[in-house]
């Protein structure tokens, strides 16, 4: 595969990703900045309420030893371990209170006038052009496309 076969397979796998519908957080007439001071004022809340609950689970971790295998010749002995495998220890953590805090901030969001909103991801240079100009969100109506999350949830 020639270098410009492979740039334009790449280009088209990334914009692949972005044509699916976004689920955003919608207030008409909200900008940017208000829907984030929503979603951190919730976000905050709820973790006051539902603190995290970090927990690991361990797997794994199985050892066979196989045995031990000598051949002599003459004055020369060599042994050697024959067989025997290790089954390495694996660990993952999760948040317990997760999915209750998410529920909190869902309905904190709501109780101040969000909802959730899925919307098609723009598909050309002037739907996203027009979307960035946007200062606050129209009318559900008039939202026909967006160019990605309008909060930021890190």
């Amino acid at each position: 595969m020639t270098r410009k076969a492979l740039a334009l397979a790449v280009l088209l796998g990334l914009v692949a990703c972005q044509t699916g519908p976004v689920s955003i957080l919608y207030k008409e007439g909200s900008t940017r900045a208000e829907r984030q001071e929503a979603y951190d004022q919730c976000f905050i809340a709820a973790l006051k309420d539902v603190p995290q609950n970090m927990v690991t689970e361990v797997t794994g971790g199985y050892s066979y030893p196989g045995f031990v295998s000598c051949d002599t010749n003459g004055d020369t002995t060599i042994c050697g371990e024959v067989g025997g495998y290790t089954t390495p220890v694996e660990s993952y953590s999760y948040d317990t209170n997760e999915k209750l805090r998410q529920r909190l901030i869902n309905r904190c969001l709501e109780a101040k006038g969000f909802s959730d909103v899925t919307i098609p991801y723009c598909q050309t240079k002037e739907e996203r052009a027009a979307y960035q100009m946007q200062v606050a969100q129209p009318p559900l109506t008039e939202l026909t496309c967006v160019t990605g999350q309008t909060v930021s949830t890190e």
